[in-house]
């Protein structure tokens, strides 16, 4: 799938900036390191809040205050999945194909979800106990699929 969202921002409220600024790996020769800083890039850890928001079956949020351009949605197109995933969100939420040719919505759908989960994945890395940031979030990513491996167990069980 080509990238739809290639002319529009990711933009994330100004009072995240400093959480992004902690967790993402800066290119600015600092010694970044994985352990303490497990994003790559901003985009990475916007699309982990989105996808937590959804697991965790958050209600979308809207922003009205100021907002920064954290990046550019042709960024989104490096890992190429990314774009598939957020038309597919759209379709889900807006339950009208049409939602498909408005690249403009379906990106506001997808940002209104990782608003959603940004408080959630901040919760995570405050709360360390010990661990790293990294640690945490493998934590976190294995409990929930851990969680959905049972639902499918238990799913299937009804079904018998």
């Amino acid at each position: 799938m080509s990238n739809p969202f290639a002319t529009h921002d990711i933009m994330i409220p100004e009072e995240y900036r400093e959480h992004f600024d902690r967790y993402v790996q800066k290119k600015d020769g600092k010694a970044a390191q994985p352990i303490h800083q497990p994003f790559a890039r901003n985009i990475d850890m916007w699309f982990f809040a989105l996808c937590l928001a959804v697991k965790k079956k958050l209600k979308p949020v809207d922003h009205t205050g100021k907002k920064y351009k954290a990046a550019e949605g042709v960024v989104l197109s490096s890992d190429s999945w990314h774009p598939t995933a957020i038309v597919l969100l759209a379709l889900a939420e807006t339950k009208d194909i049409k939602v498909v040719e408005d690249p403009g919505k379906m990106l506001g759908i997808a940002s209104r979800y990782a608003l959603a989960g940004m408080p959630e994945l901040l919760t995570l890395l405050g709360d360390l106990q010990g661990e790293t940031p990294l640690d945490t979030l493998c934590e976190e990513i294995e409990g929930l699929l851990a969680n959905a491996d049972m639902a499918a167990v238990h799913d299937n069980d009804f079904r018998s």
